[in-house]
């Protein structure tokens, strides 16, 4: 069986996505399912220009022009690049769904959504998200054979539009890789943030807080750790400055595995202030590296926390209590149960059976 895997960015750029399908395509590869990536061929942070074919990680990577923004970006050359594979694999809710959707007739390939959170991670423009969501969207998965929605919020989303050919498969993380470093109790009062820097994960009320807690513990320092993908790090740079925690604070942009790894392992907490996550791959991962989660009052979150037995869920919509629940969590002294439970919860999310459920959607869809 031969796969193609489209997605709007793939190494070298980082994030949540990336690193999903990056992973998945792997392991496909080592169940013996032949796997090819298409991708385009700007990195959104930067806008540098990225080669035409490289292979990454064992994985074919084709990058092609496109035209519009990096929210909808067109590529009217996907077509030329399907025919000798026996299905489609769409990672979001974006112009490459549409497109194919729409040129099913001439393509004739079956065709898998993987949701990723759809479109909904910020708050803007909400009233035309939902409007397009349930006119447009709904007819373009009338043409799509099976989606695959990556977490219980996407699946009761898209349950509204599309409920026959729905299916719940949650992210894997590889544990393995981030297991490696769980032995390690990193720095007292380290916190760490992993993300792309979008408007969505309010790392504007990470600073604040750091603001609000540095007067206690001298020794509190936040590692914001990710890309660039909002252009935010001017703002930042800006709220560091005027909240005086230079000394509290670590910018890592673009960082290797190597760096990810090294800067979670001098961190005791990750940390996350989001106002919307499709799934919430980066604290999981975070969980498998024995980092006690400390995450925002979410639906994504909500399912992953069990209150102080496993990590806390944070309030960020009140700093005052926030600042005061995280000092609190600071001060205690037995953490070796947190991260225990954290870790054990996280193992259940491992590749090799998520890879399974993939293979057998490929296979009901190919054989149907």
């Amino acid at each position: 069986m031969k796969v193609l895997h489209i997605v709007r960015q793939y190494r070298p750029a980082v994030g949540g996505l990336e690193n999903f399908v990056s992973e998945l395509a792997a392991h496909l590869n080592e169940n013996g399912v032949e796997v090819e990536v298409l991708t385009l061929d700007r990195n959104f942070s930067d806008h540098t220009p990225l080669p035409p074919y490289s292979i990454e990680n064992g994985i074919q990577v084709r990058r092609i022009p496109y035209f519009g923004s990096k929210r909808y970006p067109i590529a009217p050359s996907t077509l030329k690049y399907v025919s000798q594979f026996d299905l489609i694999h769409i990672h979001a809710v974006d112009a490459f769904i549409d497109l194919m959707a729409v040129l099913k007739p001439f393509h004739r390939k079956p065709i898998i959504l993987s949701t990723h959170g759809g479109f909904f991670h910020t708050k803007k423009q909400q009233r035309l998200k939902h409007y397009y969501f349930h006119t447009i969207t709904r007819m373009i998965m009338k043409k799509v054979n099976k989606v695959v929605a990556c977490s219980n919020n996407d699946f009761d989303l898209f349950r509204k539009i599309t409920p026959d050919n729905l299916k719940l498969i949650e992210n894997g993380i590889n544990v393995e890789k981030y297991s490696r470093i769980s032995d390690r109790r990193g720095t007292r009062n380290h916190l760490i943030t992993v993300g792309r820097f979008s408007s969505n994960k309010r790392v504007d009320l990470l600073l604040e807080l750091i603001h609000r807690l540095k007067g206690e513990f001298q020794d509190v320092k936040l590692s914001i750790v990710g890309k660039d993908f909002d252009h935010l790090r001017p703002e930042y740079e800006a709220l560091i400055d005027r909240y005086d925690i230079q000394e509290h604070v670590e910018i890592i942009e673009d960082a290797t595995d190597k760096e990810l790894l090294d800067a979670m392992s001098a961190s005791e907490y990750f940390i996350s202030a989001s106002e919307y996550e499709g799934f919430g791959l980066s604290a999981l991962e975070a969980m498998a590296a024995g980092r006690i989660p400390l995450l925002s009052d979410i639906p994504s979150f909500n399912k992953m926390i069990d209150e102080e037995k496993n990590g806390h869920i944070i309030d960020f919509q009140d700093m005052d209590a926030a600042a005061d629940k995280v000092s609190s969590i600071l001060r205690q002294a037995d953490k070796e149960r947190l991260i225990h439970s954290s870790m054990a919860y996280a193992n259940g999310y491992s590749w090799d059976e998520v890879v399974k459920d993939f293979q057998s959607v490929y296979e009901e869809v190919c054989c149907t």
